[in-house]
């Protein structure tokens, strides 16, 4: 079918059944696959298998024994939660038999996640079940039970979670409350429209935690294959987790972004090879006009009796600073990648040139072996490439503390980031997600631990000469350095930034209720030569050539520009 237009009137035929969605992307090319891109599709998979392999049978047992166990302890919580708000007694023969909703989302249900993926799970509770309950008695309940452990809530974020470790597999239970009188469903409907009743009276919070499992189900109806989807997006999220980018937390993108990026490449390029539409995704988002948004869908216009609000850039300000909209199909429609900034949208936009950069060269110079793959999954250079750096150490009595406090920080330190990409100054910022975690603490395993987080950053000679403030968030003015000859452009920096991460310090950490006895956080400014050794994987001397290379290709972009 080569005509566009009779492409997607065929999507929206009978014969194809009811849709709850339909796509809103015009395909813009058909060609057919040819030699090179057989050949390449079978090198890049070959590549990302060596790097990253696909669970064993014993992992996927694993994960489908988790799931199986956390059913069983939902459903013992949930009868005796309802018998208690019901006034059963124990002696009452009629005591609750109903069983909880348990709705898998993110890479699991897309079919893409890894040996080390987390489960990303939806409890869909009653009616009667609210927040409080759920957070708290549930909370106690899963403290009881011997295969938990590191156990975290997180009440307070967009999406509140509960994060645990069941047995061997890492688990982030979400809360959605059914807001109608009738038994909870058991799975969500298929059926045009009847998805979207089921969010009837739901408040905001459910109706987001309950998207976890309805968004990734949606994606699979928008995509043209749902097989070369699935091998192009595992490519595109090992990428994402070794250049640095995996992380909404951090201000960049999470899987269900990741997800909706690679389903529109999709959509544009139905008859693409998964070699050709990882090329497709770089030259895309390369050229993309950001903040246009990316959407896979057409807009639903939702229901009534439900207080959701869309994203609406019309009608809504605040939708209208987004940097990056990257929307969900189905209502309600939300951008995914709301906590993109200023700095790690440039981040993204160099990964996309750089990524684009070797797949052009690639394919000009023919090569398709496995190995010709390896320098698009190189590790970021974060640590390397740049000669000043902010270590966030972050100290907990052990790792289950450290593991509670580390994804705290990681939340907050985005706002650190727009901060400083505010101050004299500073001219780029680039936060590395990860927490490292020093190789000899690993290997002595007693006494409190401990991790790094750091932001990358660079600096300018300022442009005005009289005085130099920065703002906050909020935009409030705090701090004011005057302008000297004796001051250099580096300490003029250094001291810009030593007044915004003490009040970061002050307002977001220490006075924060998630710090916990035992827990503290310290920021120091540390020159590349500073750095712990440690931190690199081969230790400073293996380092050493990697910073003069990036430093020289720095140097070298400077000069071009």
């Amino acid at each position: 079918m080569k005509d566009p237009e009779s492409y997607m009137k065929n999507l929206r035929s009978a014969a194809l059944g009811l849709r709850r969605v339909m796509p809103i992307v015009c395909p813009v090319e058909f060609t057919p696959p040819g030699e090179y891109d057989l050949r390449s599709t079978n090198g890049i998979m070959k590549c990302v298998n060596a790097i990253a392999p696909l669970p064993t049978t014993e992992q996927l047992t694993a994960k489908h024994l988790a799931i199986n166990e956390l059913q069983c302890i939902m459903d013992i919580w949930l009868r005796c939660t309802l018998d208690n708000l019901e006034g059963r007694t124990g002696q009452d023969e009629l005591k609750s038999t109903t069983t909880a909703t348990l709705l898998l989302g993110g890479s699991w249900h897309l079919k893409v996640g890894m040996a080390e993926s987390d489960l990303d799970v939806v409890a869909f509770m009653p009616q009667k079940v609210t927040t409080e309950i759920f957070f708290s008695s549930l909370c106690e309940h899963l403290e009881q039970e011997a295969s938990v452990s590191k156990l975290v809530a997180r009440r307070k974020a967009a999406v509140p979670v509960l994060s645990f470790q069941l047995s061997s597999v890492r688990v982030d239970l979400l809360f959605a409350q059914f807001a109608q009188k009738h038994a909870v469903p058991k799975h969500l409907p298929f059926l045009p429209g009847d998805d979207m009743q089921v969010m009837r009276g739901m408040d905001t919070t459910s109706v987001r935690s309950l998207s976890v499992a309805r968004v990734a189900s949606l994606i699979l109806e928008l995509v043209p294959n749902a097989s070369v989807f699935r091998s192009c997006l595992r490519v595109v999220r090992l990428w994402a987790n070794r250049r640095g980018l995996y992380s909404n937390k951090a201000g960049y993108l999470g899987g269900i972004s990741w997800a909706l990026l690679v389903c529109f490449v999709c959509q544009m390029f139905p008859r693409a090879t998964v070699a050709s539409l990882v090329h497709r995704f770089f030259s895309v988002l390369t050229s993309w006009h950001w903040p246009t948004p990316i959407l896979v869908a057409q807009p639903s216009s939702g229901i009534g009796n439900t207080s959701c609000v869309q994203w609406d850039p019309q009608h809504n300000i605040h939708d209208r600073a987004h940097l990056m909209p990257i929307i969900t199909p189905g209502f309600p429609a939300v951008n995914t990648a709301v906590n993109v900034n200023l700095s790690t949208l440039r981040v993204l936009r160099e990964e996309f040139a750089r990524g684009k950069s070797i797949m052009d060269d690639l394919r000009r110079r023919g090569l398709s072996h496995p190995s010709s793959w390896n320098q698009l999954f190189a590790p970021t250079e974060v640590l390397v490439r740049y000669d000043h750096h902010l270590a966030i150490e972050l100290r907990a009595p052990n790792e289950e503390a450290l593991a509670e406090w580390s994804s705290f920080v990681a939340s907050r330190t985005r706002k650190l980031v727009e901060t400083l990409q505010h101050t004299p100054s500073v001219t780029s910022l680039h936060p590395l997600p990860e927490l490292i975690r020093p190789q000899e603490q690993q290997e002595n395993g007693s006494g409190p631990v401990f991790g790094y987080y750091f932001i990358g950053y660079t600096f300018s000679p300022p442009t005005t000469s009289t005085s130099f403030k920065y703002s906050d968030r909020r935009g409030t003015a705090q701090t004011a350095v005057p302008s000297s000859t004796s001051v250099s452009t580096e300490e003029l920096a250094r001291k810009c930034v030593a007044s915004a991460t003490r009040y970061f310090l002050a307002t977001e950490l220490d006075s924060s209720t998630e710090k916990k006895l035992g827990m503290e956080a310290e920021i120091t400014y540390r020159a590349w030569n500073d750095l712990p050794s440690a931190v690199f994987p081969g230790g400073r001397s293996a380092a050493i050539g990697d910073h003069a290379t990036a430093v020289d290709l720095s140097g070298a972009a400077k000069q071009k520009t």
